[in-house]
């Protein structure tokens, strides 16, 4: 495989300039990469706010995710709500303060991506959109099924 290729999928050099990009931002609000993703995806997910949606995404263990979401709340950033059907789930939800900095997450990251895009035309990322999209569904069905590996062997 074309080593760009290779390297756009693993997202190394894309994980390097956004961990430059909001290293500041971290040290003034003393977070860690994985509170500002934390909070950025509760942003984003709507009535999917709780640890098991968060550990759905593969990307952190729920040890990290706990120990994320109690200094979180310490910090006065999310508020821990329990599901009124099922007591053992919770819902994280972000507070005022925790909405202001998500606001400035949210420009440094689209600072970010007109940064990796120019050049890009519409047409290109319209491209790129779909192609990461049946990407992204292959590599989540070959998580779901194991031995989709083994039957390419």
């Amino acid at each position: 495989m074309d080593w760009m290729i290779e390297s756009l999928l693993q997202g190394t050099q894309f994980q390097k300039l956004y961990n430059r990009k909001i290293e500041t931002l971290r040290e003034a609000q003393r977070l860690r990469k994985i509170d500002v993703d934390i909070l950025f995806f509760l942003h984003k997910s709507g009535e999917r706010n709780t640890p098991k949606d968060i550990s759905n995404l593969n990307l952190f263990n729920k040890g990290h995710i706990s120990q994320s979401i109690d200094r979180l709340s310490k910090q006065g950033l999310i508020e821990i709500q329990p599901d009124t059907e099922d007591r053992r789930c919770i819902h994280l939800l972000l507070t005022p303060q925790a909405v202001a900095l998500v606001e400035r997450i949210t420009l440094l990251r689209k600072n970010m991506y007109d940064v990796i895009l120019q050049g890009v035309t519409q047409e290109e990322r319209e491209v790129l959109r779909k192609v990461s999209g049946k990407v992204h569904a292959n590599i989540r069905n070959a998580l779901e099924d194991p031995d989709t590996i083994l039957k390419l062997l």
